[in-house]
């Protein structure tokens, strides 16, 4: 396995837990945005791959996507979830989360075709940890949510996990986040096999990695069953289950006609 490939690269990444395998041991530029940030900054030209959201990647025009890598969960994600009061079927608001754009998607598709419910959605104009004492409900995602679950000893406040949720109803895994590349780049091959070596690196890595952080038995527990990071064929089933729920729940119709790997 090659430590260092002889190019220079600028990775846009976010700055979750989660992520934290994928970047084991790279020598690039990293620069650390929230997903709906780093979806800004990506389109504006500031990095060569970035770990997109993956409604902004199955969105874009010929998207070039790094094979075998990806955000995912197969089953409970524990760190994207609606915290609500109160009876779920009775919820008339909820507050969506700024930072993330396939989270909202996917918690308007778990409500609408697992629950029938269809709530008013409303959008905070800035970031807000925590909900209303009665008939509150937001959703939370990445580090935040993690905060708010562990410290959370209020029996009144439920968590809907939409990691779970999604699978219960599926079977499929769930993929949040891809590797994009710029088409323009010229040494994509190399950079694809970089970040793919990343992710090797940082699996065998996740007790070194768990060790450096303030819970390492939560985070030896959160990155190696909560969050997967393979994006094979039942990925790739879940990604176009996914694109096909969100023209029907009339949420997007934008959409490639085929992702491209590398």
């Amino acid at each position: 396995m090659r430590e260092n490939l002889p190019i220079s690269a600028r990775i846009g990444c976010v700055p979750y837990l989660n992520a934290r395998p994928l970047l084991e041991g790279l020598t690039y530029h990293v620069t650390k945005l929230v997903p709906a940030r780093l979806f800004e900054a990506y389109q504006a030209g500031e990095c060569d791959a970035a770990l997109l959201s993956s409604i902004d990647v199955i969105t874009r025009p010929d998207p070039l996507v790094v094979d075998g890598v990806s955000i995912a969960s197969r089953g409970e994600v524990y760190s994207v979830f609606l915290a609500y009061t109160g009876e779920l079927q009775s919820l008339k608001e909820i507050t969506l989360d700024l930072s993330s754009h396939t989270s909202n998607a996917l918690l308007q598709i778990v409500l609408s075709e697992f629950y029938a419910i269809q709530p008013k959605y409303v959008q905070l104009t800035d970031i807000n940890i925590g909900i209303t004492p009665t008939g509150g409900s937001q959703l939370f995602i990445g580090d935040p949510a993690i905060t708010l679950r562990k410290r959370t000893t209020d029996p009144d406040i439920h968590f809907l996990d939409l990691g779970a949720e999604w699978f219960r109803m599926t079977g499929l895994p769930f993929v949040f986040a891809l590797w994009l590349l710029r088409n323009d780049f010229t040494k994509k091959k190399l950079l694809a096999e970089s970040l793919r070596e990343a992710k090797t690196r940082g699996l065998s890595n996740r007790d070194a990695i768990a060790k450096k952080t303030a819970d390492p038995e939560f985070t030896r527990r959160y990155l190696s069953h909560c969050i997967r990071y393979d994006l094979g064929e039942d990925e790739k089933k879940g990604l176009t289950l996914f694109s096909e729920l969100l023209t029907k729940n009339k949420i997007t119709n934008k959409f490639c006609d085929k992702l491209n790997y590398i």
